[in-house]
Protein backbone atom coordinates (compact mmCIF):
# COMPACT_ATOMS: atom_id res chain seq x y z
CA UNK A 1 0.00 0.00 0.00
CA UNK A 2 2.85 2.33 0.83
CA UNK A 3 5.08 1.53 -2.11
CA UNK A 4 3.65 3.67 -4.87
CA UNK A 5 4.21 7.34 -4.16
CA UNK A 6 3.80 8.74 -7.66
CA UNK A 7 0.66 10.59 -6.66
CA UNK A 8 2.70 12.79 -4.32
CA UNK A 9 5.18 13.66 -7.03
CA UNK A 10 2.91 14.36 -9.97
CA UNK A 11 3.14 18.09 -9.46
CA UNK A 12 4.55 20.83 -7.26
CA UNK A 13 3.07 24.12 -6.21
CA UNK A 14 4.58 27.20 -7.85
CA UNK A 15 7.65 28.34 -5.91
CA UNK A 16 6.27 31.74 -4.74
CA UNK A 17 3.01 30.13 -3.66
CA UNK A 18 4.87 27.23 -2.04
CA UNK A 19 7.00 29.68 -0.07
CA UNK A 20 3.90 31.58 1.02
CA UNK A 21 2.29 28.32 2.12
CA UNK A 22 5.46 27.39 4.01
CA UNK A 23 5.53 30.72 5.84
CA UNK A 24 1.81 30.40 6.41
CA UNK A 25 2.33 27.00 8.02
CA UNK A 26 4.93 28.49 10.36
CA UNK A 27 2.57 31.24 11.47
CA UNK A 28 -0.35 28.84 11.65
CA UNK A 29 1.74 26.55 13.84
CA UNK A 30 2.58 29.50 16.10
CA UNK A 31 -1.08 30.50 16.10
CA UNK A 32 -2.09 26.95 17.00
CA UNK A 33 0.41 26.66 19.84
CA UNK A 34 -0.52 30.06 21.30
CA UNK A 35 -4.25 29.55 20.81
CA UNK A 36 -4.32 26.03 22.26
CA UNK A 37 -2.02 26.99 25.16
CA UNK A 38 -4.08 30.03 26.13
CA UNK A 39 -7.30 28.09 25.60
CA UNK A 40 -6.24 25.17 27.82
CA UNK A 41 -4.64 27.35 30.49
CA UNK A 42 -7.69 29.55 30.93
CA UNK A 43 -10.12 26.61 30.73
CA UNK A 44 -8.31 24.63 33.43
CA UNK A 45 -8.02 27.62 35.78
CA UNK A 46 -11.63 28.68 35.21
CA UNK A 47 -12.81 25.10 35.83
CA UNK A 48 -11.10 25.30 39.22
CA UNK A 49 -12.58 28.71 40.08
CA UNK A 50 -16.15 28.27 38.79
CA UNK A 51 -18.78 25.52 38.99
CA UNK A 52 -20.57 23.61 36.18
CA UNK A 53 -23.76 25.70 36.48
CA UNK A 54 -21.78 28.89 35.72
CA UNK A 55 -20.63 27.40 32.45
CA UNK A 56 -24.15 26.10 31.85
CA UNK A 57 -25.59 29.63 31.94
CA UNK A 58 -22.92 30.85 29.55
CA UNK A 59 -23.43 27.83 27.28
CA UNK A 60 -27.12 28.70 26.82
CA UNK A 61 -26.28 32.32 26.04
CA UNK A 62 -23.57 31.43 23.52
CA UNK A 63 -25.84 28.81 21.93
CA UNK A 64 -28.57 31.41 21.37
CA UNK A 65 -26.05 33.88 19.94
CA UNK A 66 -24.50 31.25 17.67
CA UNK A 67 -27.85 30.02 16.36
CA UNK A 68 -29.21 33.50 15.63
CA UNK A 69 -25.90 34.40 14.02
CA UNK A 70 -25.89 31.23 11.94
CA UNK A 71 -29.35 31.89 10.51
CA UNK A 72 -28.06 35.01 8.74
CA UNK A 73 -24.43 34.15 8.01
CA UNK A 74 -24.09 35.06 4.34
CA UNK A 75 -20.61 33.60 3.79
CA UNK A 76 -19.43 36.76 2.06
CA UNK A 77 -15.89 36.54 3.44
CA UNK A 78 -15.47 33.04 2.02
CA UNK A 79 -16.87 34.28 -1.28
CA UNK A 80 -14.33 37.14 -1.33
CA UNK A 81 -11.47 34.71 -0.68
CA UNK A 82 -12.66 32.32 -3.37
CA UNK A 83 -13.25 35.12 -5.91
CA UNK A 84 -10.14 35.80 -8.01
CA UNK A 85 -11.39 38.75 -10.14
CA UNK A 86 -11.58 42.21 -8.49
CA UNK A 87 -12.85 41.16 -5.06
CA UNK A 88 -12.11 44.68 -3.74
CA UNK A 89 -15.14 46.00 -5.64
CA UNK A 90 -17.39 43.93 -3.37
CA UNK A 91 -15.96 44.95 0.02
CA UNK A 92 -18.28 47.85 0.87
CA UNK A 93 -21.43 45.98 -0.12
CA UNK A 94 -20.38 42.93 1.89
CA UNK A 95 -19.54 45.09 4.93
CA UNK A 96 -22.83 47.02 4.72
CA UNK A 97 -24.92 43.86 4.60
CA UNK A 98 -22.98 42.34 7.49
CA UNK A 99 -23.50 45.48 9.58
CA UNK A 100 -27.26 45.44 8.90
CA UNK A 101 -27.37 41.74 9.75
CA UNK A 102 -25.58 42.27 13.07
CA UNK A 103 -27.77 45.20 14.11
CA UNK A 104 -30.89 43.12 13.44
CA UNK A 105 -29.47 40.22 15.45
CA UNK A 106 -28.62 42.55 18.34
CA UNK A 107 -32.23 43.74 18.55
CA UNK A 108 -33.67 40.23 18.16
CA UNK A 109 -31.50 38.73 20.90
CA UNK A 110 -32.18 41.63 23.29
CA UNK A 111 -35.95 41.38 22.76
CA UNK A 112 -36.06 37.57 22.95
CA UNK A 113 -33.95 37.29 26.12
CA UNK A 114 -36.94 36.95 28.54
CA UNK A 115 -38.41 34.14 26.40
CA UNK A 116 -35.15 32.21 26.65
CA UNK A 117 -35.18 32.58 30.43
CA UNK A 118 -38.73 31.21 30.59
CA UNK A 119 -38.00 28.31 28.21
CA UNK A 120 -35.02 27.07 30.22
CA UNK A 121 -36.54 28.11 33.56
CA UNK A 122 -33.33 30.04 34.21
CA UNK A 123 -33.79 33.77 34.91
CA UNK A 124 -30.04 34.43 34.90
CA UNK A 125 -29.88 33.95 31.14
CA UNK A 126 -32.13 36.97 30.51
CA UNK A 127 -29.72 39.53 31.91
CA UNK A 128 -26.68 37.87 30.38
CA UNK A 129 -28.26 37.66 26.92
CA UNK A 130 -29.17 41.34 26.94
CA UNK A 131 -25.63 42.33 27.86
CA UNK A 132 -24.10 39.92 25.34
CA UNK A 133 -26.28 41.30 22.51
CA UNK A 134 -23.68 44.09 22.26
CA UNK A 135 -21.37 41.41 20.84
CA UNK A 136 -23.17 41.73 17.48
CA UNK A 137 -22.44 45.46 17.25
CA UNK A 138 -18.70 44.89 17.65
CA UNK A 139 -18.83 42.12 15.07
CA UNK A 140 -20.75 44.19 12.53
CA UNK A 141 -18.37 47.14 12.81
CA UNK A 142 -15.27 44.99 12.25
CA UNK A 143 -13.10 46.07 9.30
CA UNK A 144 -13.80 43.69 6.42
CA UNK A 145 -10.40 44.53 4.92
CA UNK A 146 -8.77 41.94 7.19
CA UNK A 147 -10.17 39.25 4.88
CA UNK A 148 -7.16 40.01 2.67
CA UNK A 149 -4.84 38.58 5.32
CA UNK A 150 -6.22 35.14 4.55
CA UNK A 151 -6.76 35.72 0.84
CA UNK A 152 -3.14 36.84 0.31
CA UNK A 153 -1.75 34.26 2.75
CA UNK A 154 -0.47 36.97 5.13
CA UNK A 155 -0.75 34.72 8.14
CA UNK A 156 1.65 36.69 10.32
CA UNK A 157 -1.00 39.42 10.41
CA UNK A 158 -3.75 36.86 10.89
CA UNK A 159 -1.77 35.54 13.86
CA UNK A 160 -1.76 38.96 15.52
CA UNK A 161 -5.42 39.72 14.90
CA UNK A 162 -6.51 36.37 16.35
CA UNK A 163 -4.05 36.00 19.23
CA UNK A 164 -4.25 39.46 20.82
CA UNK A 165 -8.05 39.41 21.41
CA UNK A 166 -7.74 35.90 22.84
CA UNK A 167 -5.02 37.18 25.16
CA UNK A 168 -7.38 39.95 26.29
CA UNK A 169 -10.06 37.33 27.01
CA UNK A 170 -7.72 35.16 29.11
CA UNK A 171 -6.11 38.04 30.99
CA UNK A 172 -9.52 39.37 32.02
CA UNK A 173 -11.45 36.13 32.59
CA UNK A 174 -9.10 34.61 35.17
CA UNK A 175 -8.81 37.58 37.58
CA UNK A 176 -12.51 38.40 37.17
CA UNK A 177 -13.44 34.78 37.95
CA UNK A 178 -11.28 34.93 41.07
CA UNK A 179 -12.93 38.19 42.19
CA UNK A 180 -16.55 37.68 41.10
CA UNK A 181 -16.78 33.87 41.47
CA UNK A 182 -19.61 33.83 38.90
CA UNK A 183 -20.46 33.57 35.21
CA UNK A 184 -20.22 37.36 34.89
CA UNK A 185 -16.46 36.96 34.61
CA UNK A 186 -17.01 35.06 31.36
CA UNK A 187 -19.47 37.66 30.08
CA UNK A 188 -17.21 40.68 30.55
CA UNK A 189 -14.14 38.91 29.17
CA UNK A 190 -16.00 37.83 26.01
CA UNK A 191 -17.24 41.36 25.37
CA UNK A 192 -13.75 42.74 25.93
CA UNK A 193 -12.38 40.24 23.43
CA UNK A 194 -14.98 41.26 20.81
CA UNK A 195 -14.27 44.96 21.22
CA UNK A 196 -10.51 44.35 21.05
CA UNK A 197 -10.91 42.36 17.82
CA UNK A 198 -13.01 45.15 16.30
CA UNK A 199 -10.53 47.91 17.16
CA UNK A 200 -7.53 45.83 16.11
CA UNK A 201 -9.04 45.21 12.66
CA UNK A 202 -8.78 48.95 11.93
CA UNK A 203 -5.27 49.18 13.35
CA UNK A 204 -4.04 46.22 11.30
CA UNK A 205 -5.55 47.06 7.88
CA UNK A 206 -5.70 50.47 6.12
CA UNK A 207 -8.99 49.81 4.33
CA UNK A 208 -11.89 51.89 5.64
CA UNK A 209 -15.31 50.45 4.77
CA UNK A 210 -18.27 52.68 4.00
CA UNK A 211 -21.99 52.15 3.50
CA UNK A 212 -22.84 50.92 0.01
CA UNK A 213 -25.56 48.71 -1.41
CA UNK A 214 -25.32 47.26 -4.91
CA UNK A 215 -28.00 44.68 -5.67
CA UNK A 216 -26.01 43.13 -8.53
CA UNK A 217 -23.02 42.57 -6.26
CA UNK A 218 -25.24 41.19 -3.53
CA UNK A 219 -26.65 38.58 -5.91
CA UNK A 220 -23.21 37.59 -7.15
CA UNK A 221 -21.85 37.18 -3.63
CA UNK A 222 -24.94 35.33 -2.47
CA UNK A 223 -24.76 32.82 -5.33
CA UNK A 224 -21.67 31.42 -3.63
CA UNK A 225 -22.37 32.56 -0.08
CA UNK A 226 -25.79 30.90 0.18
CA UNK A 227 -24.14 27.50 0.43
CA UNK A 228 -21.85 28.82 3.15
CA UNK A 229 -25.01 30.06 4.88
CA UNK A 230 -26.63 26.62 4.70
CA UNK A 231 -23.42 24.87 5.78
CA UNK A 232 -22.90 27.30 8.67
CA UNK A 233 -26.50 26.88 9.77
CA UNK A 234 -26.19 23.09 9.74
CA UNK A 235 -22.98 23.13 11.78
CA UNK A 236 -24.50 25.61 14.24
CA UNK A 237 -27.66 23.55 14.67
CA UNK A 238 -25.58 20.41 15.21
CA UNK A 239 -23.40 21.94 17.89
CA UNK A 240 -25.48 24.61 19.59
CA UNK A 241 -28.79 22.84 19.06
CA UNK A 242 -27.43 19.92 21.06
CA UNK A 243 -26.38 22.33 23.83
CA UNK A 244 -29.92 23.70 24.03
CA UNK A 245 -31.30 20.16 24.01
CA UNK A 246 -29.03 19.20 26.93
CA UNK A 247 -29.96 22.35 28.85
CA UNK A 248 -33.68 21.67 28.44
CA UNK A 249 -33.60 17.90 29.09
CA UNK A 250 -30.92 17.61 31.79
CA UNK A 251 -30.65 21.12 33.28
CA UNK A 252 -27.98 23.80 33.68
CA UNK A 253 -25.57 21.67 35.74
CA UNK A 254 -25.28 18.92 33.13
CA UNK A 255 -25.15 21.47 30.34
CA UNK A 256 -22.11 22.94 32.10
CA UNK A 257 -20.48 19.49 32.14
CA UNK A 258 -21.30 18.92 28.49
CA UNK A 259 -20.05 22.35 27.41
CA UNK A 260 -16.75 21.99 29.29
CA UNK A 261 -16.28 18.51 27.82
CA UNK A 262 -16.53 20.03 24.35
CA UNK A 263 -13.99 22.70 25.34
CA UNK A 264 -11.39 20.15 26.47
CA UNK A 265 -11.87 17.89 23.47
CA UNK A 266 -14.17 18.82 20.57
CA UNK A 267 -13.37 22.54 20.41
CA UNK A 268 -9.68 21.93 20.97
CA UNK A 269 -9.45 19.70 17.90
CA UNK A 270 -11.87 21.87 15.92
CA UNK A 271 -9.51 24.79 16.54
CA UNK A 272 -6.69 22.86 14.87
CA UNK A 273 -8.93 21.94 11.91
CA UNK A 274 -10.08 25.55 11.50
CA UNK A 275 -6.52 26.86 11.54
CA UNK A 276 -5.45 24.37 8.86
CA UNK A 277 -8.60 25.39 6.95
CA UNK A 278 -7.43 29.01 7.01
CA UNK A 279 -4.22 28.04 5.22
CA UNK A 280 -5.63 25.37 2.92
CA UNK A 281 -8.75 27.21 1.71
CA UNK A 282 -7.08 30.31 0.20
CA UNK A 283 -4.29 28.08 -1.14
CA UNK A 284 -6.80 25.78 -2.84
CA UNK A 285 -8.65 28.81 -4.21
CA UNK A 286 -5.49 30.10 -5.91
CA UNK A 287 -4.92 26.75 -7.68
CA UNK A 288 -8.58 25.84 -8.26
CA UNK A 289 -8.05 25.66 -12.05
CA UNK A 290 -5.11 23.22 -11.74
CA UNK A 291 -6.53 19.79 -10.85
CA UNK A 292 -3.19 18.04 -10.35
CA UNK A 293 -1.96 20.64 -7.87
CA UNK A 294 -5.16 20.75 -5.87
CA UNK A 295 -5.26 16.94 -5.73
CA UNK A 296 -1.78 16.90 -4.25
CA UNK A 297 -2.68 19.70 -1.82
CA UNK A 298 -5.72 17.68 -0.70
CA UNK A 299 -3.62 14.63 0.19
CA UNK A 300 -1.10 16.78 2.03
CA UNK A 301 -3.84 18.49 4.06
CA UNK A 302 -5.27 15.11 5.01
CA UNK A 303 -1.87 13.81 6.12
CA UNK A 304 -1.04 16.90 8.20
CA UNK A 305 -4.41 16.89 9.99
CA UNK A 306 -4.17 13.16 10.73
CA UNK A 307 -0.58 13.58 11.95
CA UNK A 308 -1.60 16.09 14.62
CA UNK A 309 -5.12 15.09 15.60
CA UNK A 310 -4.98 11.28 15.67
CA UNK A 311 -2.37 10.96 18.46
CA UNK A 312 -3.82 13.84 20.49
CA UNK A 313 -7.36 12.46 20.33
CA UNK A 314 -6.25 8.88 21.02
CA UNK A 315 -4.14 9.93 24.02
CA UNK A 316 -6.99 12.02 25.42
CA UNK A 317 -9.36 9.08 25.00
CA UNK A 318 -7.26 6.67 27.09
CA UNK A 319 -6.11 9.29 29.63
CA UNK A 320 -9.40 11.18 30.01
CA UNK A 321 -10.09 9.87 33.51
CA UNK A 322 -6.62 10.89 34.73
CA UNK A 323 -6.90 14.27 33.01
CA UNK A 324 -10.23 15.12 34.62
CA UNK A 325 -9.29 13.83 38.08
CA UNK A 326 -5.82 15.35 38.29
CA UNK A 327 -6.21 18.56 36.29
CA UNK A 328 -9.84 19.66 36.67
CA UNK A 329 -10.83 18.11 39.98
CA UNK A 330 -13.44 15.55 41.14
CA UNK A 331 -16.45 17.86 40.59
CA UNK A 332 -15.97 17.31 36.83
CA UNK A 333 -15.61 13.49 36.88
CA UNK A 334 -18.94 12.94 35.07
CA UNK A 335 -17.52 14.44 31.88
CA UNK A 336 -15.02 11.59 31.28
CA UNK A 337 -17.26 9.56 28.96
CA UNK A 338 -18.21 12.73 27.08
CA UNK A 339 -14.57 13.57 26.40
CA UNK A 340 -14.00 10.04 25.09
CA UNK A 341 -16.80 10.26 22.53
CA UNK A 342 -15.69 13.73 21.44
CA UNK A 343 -12.15 12.41 20.97
CA UNK A 344 -13.46 9.76 18.58
CA UNK A 345 -15.44 12.47 16.80
CA UNK A 346 -12.23 14.47 16.33
CA UNK A 347 -10.48 11.58 14.58
CA UNK A 348 -13.34 11.22 12.08
CA UNK A 349 -13.42 14.99 11.52
CA UNK A 350 -9.69 15.06 10.79
CA UNK A 351 -10.25 12.56 7.98
CA UNK A 352 -13.28 14.27 6.43
CA UNK A 353 -12.43 17.98 6.88
CA UNK A 354 -10.08 18.18 3.83
CA UNK A 355 -12.98 17.11 1.58
CA UNK A 356 -15.13 20.02 2.77
CA UNK A 357 -12.22 22.45 2.32
CA UNK A 358 -11.60 21.27 -1.24
CA UNK A 359 -15.30 21.39 -2.20
CA UNK A 360 -15.64 24.96 -0.97
CA UNK A 361 -12.41 26.17 -2.62
CA UNK A 362 -13.39 24.57 -5.93
CA UNK A 363 -16.63 26.54 -5.92
CA UNK A 364 -18.73 23.48 -5.02
CA UNK A 365 -19.72 24.12 -1.39
CA UNK A 366 -23.12 22.53 -2.02
CA UNK A 367 -21.51 19.07 -2.00
CA UNK A 368 -20.26 19.12 1.59
CA UNK A 369 -23.36 21.06 2.66
CA UNK A 370 -25.66 18.29 1.43
CA UNK A 371 -23.76 15.62 3.33
CA UNK A 372 -23.65 17.80 6.45
CA UNK A 373 -27.42 18.00 6.18
CA UNK A 374 -27.60 14.19 6.09
CA UNK A 375 -25.56 14.11 9.30
CA UNK A 376 -27.94 16.63 10.88
CA UNK A 377 -30.96 14.48 9.98
CA UNK A 378 -29.30 11.39 11.48
CA UNK A 379 -28.50 13.35 14.66
CA UNK A 380 -32.09 14.60 14.94
CA UNK A 381 -33.39 11.02 14.66
CA UNK A 382 -31.11 9.43 17.25
CA UNK A 383 -30.45 12.27 19.73
CA UNK A 384 -33.52 11.85 21.93
CA UNK A 385 -33.56 8.03 22.15
CA UNK A 386 -29.81 7.87 22.82
CA UNK A 387 -30.15 10.53 25.53
CA UNK A 388 -33.10 8.79 27.19
CA UNK A 389 -31.33 5.42 27.19
CA UNK A 390 -27.86 6.48 28.30
CA UNK A 391 -28.27 9.97 29.74
CA UNK A 392 -25.86 12.74 28.83
CA UNK A 393 -23.32 10.14 27.64
CA UNK A 394 -25.89 9.06 25.06
CA UNK A 395 -26.06 12.65 23.81
CA UNK A 396 -22.32 12.62 23.07
CA UNK A 397 -22.64 9.16 21.52
CA UNK A 398 -25.39 10.41 19.18
CA UNK A 399 -23.21 13.36 18.12
CA UNK A 400 -20.33 11.02 17.28
CA UNK A 401 -22.55 8.47 15.51
CA UNK A 402 -24.05 11.08 13.17
CA UNK A 403 -20.56 12.20 12.13
CA UNK A 404 -19.33 8.64 11.67
CA UNK A 405 -22.25 7.66 9.43
CA UNK A 406 -21.74 10.64 7.09
CA UNK A 407 -17.97 10.07 6.73
CA UNK A 408 -18.15 7.33 4.03
CA UNK A 409 -20.24 9.61 1.81
CA UNK A 410 -17.64 12.40 2.03
CA UNK A 411 -14.85 9.98 1.19
CA UNK A 412 -16.84 8.83 -1.85
CA UNK A 413 -16.98 12.47 -2.96
CA UNK A 414 -13.19 12.72 -2.62
CA UNK A 415 -12.71 9.59 -4.72
CA UNK A 416 -14.80 11.06 -7.55
CA UNK A 417 -13.60 14.65 -7.20
CA UNK A 418 -9.90 13.80 -7.44
CA UNK A 419 -10.15 10.52 -9.37
CA UNK A 420 -8.39 8.62 -6.59
CA UNK A 421 -8.65 5.01 -5.54
CA UNK A 422 -9.54 4.09 -1.98
CA UNK A 423 -5.99 2.84 -1.39
CA UNK A 424 -4.49 6.17 -2.44
CA UNK A 425 -6.60 8.01 0.12
CA UNK A 426 -5.90 5.40 2.80
CA UNK A 427 -2.14 5.68 2.21
CA UNK A 428 -2.00 9.06 3.89
CA UNK A 429 -3.69 7.69 7.01
CA UNK A 430 -1.73 4.47 7.48
CA UNK A 431 1.38 5.98 9.06
CA UNK A 432 -0.53 8.12 11.61
CA UNK A 433 -2.53 5.02 12.55
CA UNK A 434 0.63 2.91 13.01
CA UNK A 435 2.42 5.62 14.97
CA UNK A 436 -0.62 6.28 17.16
CA UNK A 437 -0.95 2.55 17.90
CA UNK A 438 2.70 2.39 19.03
CA UNK A 439 2.14 5.44 21.22
CA UNK A 440 -0.92 3.85 22.86
CA UNK A 441 1.10 0.71 23.59
CA UNK A 442 3.68 2.82 25.43
CA UNK A 443 0.94 4.55 27.44
CA UNK A 444 -0.61 1.18 28.34
CA UNK A 445 2.70 -0.29 29.53
CA UNK A 446 3.59 2.76 31.61
CA UNK A 447 0.14 3.25 33.12
CA UNK A 448 -0.89 -0.31 33.90
CA UNK A 449 2.38 -2.22 34.33
CA UNK A 450 4.76 0.34 35.84
CA UNK A 451 2.82 3.06 37.68
CA UNK A 452 -0.43 1.28 38.66
CA UNK A 453 -1.68 4.59 40.13
CA UNK A 454 -0.95 7.92 38.44
CA UNK A 455 -0.23 11.25 40.15
CA UNK A 456 0.26 14.62 38.49
CA UNK A 457 4.00 14.11 37.87
CA UNK A 458 3.37 10.63 36.46
CA UNK A 459 0.69 12.08 34.19
CA UNK A 460 3.09 14.70 32.81
CA UNK A 461 5.73 12.01 32.29
CA UNK A 462 3.19 9.81 30.49
CA UNK A 463 2.32 12.62 28.09
CA UNK A 464 6.00 13.39 27.48
CA UNK A 465 6.95 9.78 26.77
CA UNK A 466 3.90 9.25 24.55
CA UNK A 467 4.78 12.36 22.52
CA UNK A 468 8.42 11.30 22.14
CA UNK A 469 7.36 7.80 21.08
CA UNK A 470 5.01 9.20 18.44
CA UNK A 471 7.56 11.64 17.03
CA UNK A 472 10.39 9.09 16.93
CA UNK A 473 8.28 6.39 15.27
CA UNK A 474 6.94 8.99 12.80
CA UNK A 475 10.48 10.08 11.94
CA UNK A 476 11.78 6.58 11.20
CA UNK A 477 8.69 5.27 9.40
CA UNK A 478 8.44 8.37 7.22
CA UNK A 479 12.14 8.15 6.48
CA UNK A 480 11.70 4.54 5.36
CA UNK A 481 8.56 5.08 3.27
CA UNK A 482 9.46 8.64 2.17
CA UNK A 483 5.96 9.94 2.78
CA UNK A 484 4.11 11.64 5.60
CA UNK A 485 3.35 14.89 7.38
CA UNK A 486 6.90 15.43 8.61
CA UNK A 487 8.17 15.33 5.03
CA UNK A 488 5.45 17.75 3.94
CA UNK A 489 6.19 20.18 6.77
CA UNK A 490 9.94 19.93 6.15
CA UNK A 491 9.49 20.66 2.43
CA UNK A 492 7.51 23.80 3.28
CA UNK A 493 9.73 25.05 6.10
CA UNK A 494 13.20 24.26 4.79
Amino acid sequence: MLENRNVNNRCELDTPLSQKVGKGLIWVSANTVCGVSLHLLSSVILARLLVPSDFGVMAIVMAIIAITQGTLTAGFESALIQKQKKPEAFLNTAWTLDLIRCLILCLVVYAAAPLVGVYFDESRTTQVLRVMSVFFIFQGLRNIGVVYFRKNLEFHKQFIIETLPLLVDVCLAIPLAYILKSYWALVWSKLAMSSAACMLSYVMHPYRPRLEFDLKKVKELFNFGRWILFSSLIVTLREQGVNMFVGKLFGIFFLGLYERATVFSLRLFTLIIKIVWKVAYPTYSKIQDEPAKISKAFLETQQVLAFFIMPMAAALFVLSNDFVTLILGPKWIQMVSLIQFFSLHAIVSAITAPVAIACQALGKPYISTKFSFIGLIVLALILYPFSKWWGITGTAAAFFTSTLLSAPFLWTVALKLFNYSFLQLANGLLLPILNTTLMLCVIHILKYHIYKTVNILDFIFLITMASLCYLISSFFLERYYKIGAMSIIKSRFF
